[in-house]
């Protein structure tokens, strides 16, 4: 059985505000629906995060609609489940525009409600187009969703409670790797060991990363494709096949040994490129500053024969009076867009060493960029009242609040600012308690 798995389409996602075509996400699902026909694959999966916000514009929901026709033509099934953007909550039981589509026969809603006795399977009705469970050429589906806070507890609930036969069943997870436990929603390894005994694949979504999880063997059983399109700008730096994947099951097989072949395929996107530009030559002009850098962005741009789809990450660097040239990035990057004639600008000003005053009085910043201004400032605020436990590592938790602020000034989703958290070089426990106060 041939199985495409894909994930965290987010359409009508806005970027640049809004100044980049929401349409660059379905023309990725799009893609994907196309290889799925192509290759003849059994069935399409969704699992979660179709849409960006549970309420989207009717020019989104025709993007949706148009985008799954041909899947409902040539009577290859889709089977979906809710991420946490298409929710309005974990625990909201409102109408969504996945459970519309279901409704209007584009794709299967897999759904898994709990009461106090634990998860509620049942059998996929196609009438209602929603259930929990649905068997395809002799492999069953389950559709766990987002489980929020109590993903690991729900999800090996779902598990245990699945028949106790030998089908090769394939589960629906919107939920990301060890590091996302809490509000998240996110799953252990040990929780992974435990799934791996009643599930041959783990359709997996919610991290925009490409990750592939190994059973003991080193045979890839838990895969998260990642984004087809760049939800962020930055996620263009992500190394490595990302959008979707490809599978095979032998539905005669047992359940661990039914999964002949995995794999990430990549899915084409708009091309985001990065420039520097130093700005010390304007550093300190008072007339028309502003003006001679978005020259000097533009000649750059087109100096690179930069393609007109192109998005360009502009990171201005060198020294900027920032009391006689005031940068706003958003209105800078739109100018420079439309001279250079390219998709898009998105302006950063982290690297920037700032000062103020006239040529030759003392700077008194100077040398330092923002990120670092505001990393001394942190630093000396913690160094007055560290908090508890914090004496060592005062220099480190300004560094991180510094990434934090930048993250979210750039509208991060919470898994990226939850991975930077998992990776930064501060002890394990003062991590979680960071995340408490995230959360």
């Amino acid at each position: 059985m041939r199985i495409v798995h894909c994930a965290d389409l987010h359409l009508g996602r806005k970027r640049l505000d809004g100044r980049l075509p929401d349409a660059d996400f379905a023309a990725a699902l799009g893609r994907i629906v196309a290889r799925t026909i192509e290759w003849k694959a059994h069935v399409l999966l969704i699992a979660g995060d179709l849409f960006d916000t549970p309420q989207i514009p009717p020019p989104v929901l025709r993007q949706a609609s148009a985008a799954l026709a041909p899947l409902k033509k040539a009577k290859i099934p889709v089977l979906a489940i809710e991420g946490n953007h298409d929710r309005p909550g974990s625990g909201s039981n409102a109408p969504t525009w996945v459970r519309y589509l279901a409704e209007d026969g584009l794709l299967k809603l897999l759904t898994t409600p709990f009461n106090a006795d634990g998860p509620l399977l049942t059998a996929y009705d196609a009438e209602t187009g929603q259930g929990s469970l649905l068997e395809l050429n002799g492999v069953r589906f389950v559709g766990a969703g987002y489980l929020g806070a109590g993903t690991e507890r729900k999800v090996l609930a779902i598990a245990k409670a699945l028949p106790a036969d030998a089908k090769p069943t394939v589960m629906l997870l919107h939920a990301g790797p060890e590091y996302f436990v809490g509000e998240g929603g996110g799953f252990s390894k040990e929780t992974l060991a435990s799934l791996r005994e009643k599930i041959t694949y783990l359709a997996l979504g919610h991290i925009h990363k490409p990750m592939c999880h190994n059973d003991e063997v080193g045979r890839p059983w838990a895969i998260n494709p990642g984004s087809p399109e760049n939800c962020r700008l930055d996620e263009a730096e992500i190394k490595g096949a990302r959008g979707w994947a490809e599978l095979d099951i032998e539905p005669n097989a047992l359940p661990g040994l039914a999964l002949l072949h995995a794999e990430i395929r990549d899915c084409p996107r708009r091309p985001v490129v990065k420039f520097e530009l130093d700005v010390s030559p304007f550093g300190n002009k008072l007339k028309e500053g502003v003006e001679a850098i978005a020259v000097a962005a533009v000649k750059l741009i087109e100096g690179k024969k930069t393609a007109p789809e192109t998005v360009v990450r502009l990171f201005l660097t060198g020294d900027l009076n920032i009391g006689r040239i005031p940068i706003e990035p958003l209105g800078l990057g739109a100018a420079v867009a439309a001279k250079a004639k390219v998709a898009g600008v998105e302006v950063d000003l982290g690297q920037l060493k700032l000062f103020t005053g006239r040529p030759g009085e003392k700077r008194s910043v100077e040398g330092l960029s923002t990120q670092e201004i505001e990393r001394l400032a942190l630093t000396d605020l913690l160094k007055a009242r560290p908090p508890e436990g914090l004496d060592e590592h005062v220099a480190g938790v300004a560094e991180l609040y510094a990434k934090l602020k930048d993250l979210v000034a750039r509208g991060a989703p919470p898994e990226a600012i939850l991975e930077l958290l998992e990776t930064s070089k501060l002890p394990a426990e003062m991590v979680k308690e960071f995340e408490k106060t995230l959360i």
